[in-house]
């Protein structure tokens, strides 16, 4: 799976995101742990240890979710069993109304989400941008997918066969980047080969809309 299709597959997201209807539902509140086991290592393992001490939400089709805090920081995972070259995209808003969106594939990114914006404009994402946060990208042995496809594979095939093993995305955020003591979060990660409808936590929302978003308390009041 090449680069670009990666992050096509993440754009085709977008349409599918921008329609789902916010769901009549309460809304779900979660103090953050503060973490007591082994730091979280940003290369997608999952390691033992790491996120022990996380509170755990079942996603459904094998996504799960991992919140805690820890040294002004807070820590986010989405990982998937078994793992098939998907992304995670974590849409945050720390007043209900402004929405930062933080992308994870085999690029990393942001942008501010707004009610007028289109699927990946106005504005669009910065690539490269993760002022004040950092999550593990995609990797591949390269040297490996240029042998695979000199033996007949194509450039996708070759490309995923080649990628370094990671179980999922690791997040961390500073929990100064949002100037609240409580956040409001959407998660969305689609299950390969079905893109345009990921997995979306919590289930019925909308990107642009925080009802029904899970409320995050990063700080003690």
């Amino acid at each position: 799976m090449s680069l670009n299709v990666l992050r096509l597959a993440g754009l085709g997201l977008l349409a599918f995101l921008w329609t789902v209807p916010a769901g009549a539902r309460e809304t779900e509140t979660i103090r953050l742990p503060e973490a007591k086991g082994e730091p979280v290592l940003l290369d997608g393992l999952f390691s033992d240890g790491e996120w022990n001490d996380a509170v755990q939400k079942d996603l459904g089709s094998g996504i799960r979710l991992y919140l805690k805090k820890s040294g002004g920081h807070v820590f986010i995972g989405v990982r998937f069993s078994p793992f098939k070259g998907s992304i995670a995209d974590l849409f945050i808003s720390p007043d209900g109304r402004t929405v930062t969106h933080l992308h994870a594939s085999a690029q990393v990114g942001e942008r501010r989400v707004q009610e007028t914006s289109g699927e990946w404009d106005n504005p669009e994402f910065i690539w490269g941008d993760t002022s004040e946060w950092q999550a593990n990208e995609i990797r591949w042995n390269q040297r490996r997918m240029d042998q695979l496809i000199k033996e007949g594979q194509t450039t996708d095939v070759a490309q995923f066969a080649s990628m370094y093993r990671y179980d999922g995305f690791e997040f961390q955020i500073k929990a100064s980047k949002f100037k609240s003591n409580a956040w409001h979060l959407r998660v969305a990660a689609p299950v390969p080969p079905d893109w345009n409808h990921p997995i979306v936590f919590p289930a019925g929302t909308s990107m642009t809309k925080t009802e029904g978003w899970l409320e995050v308390i990063v700080r003690n009041f």
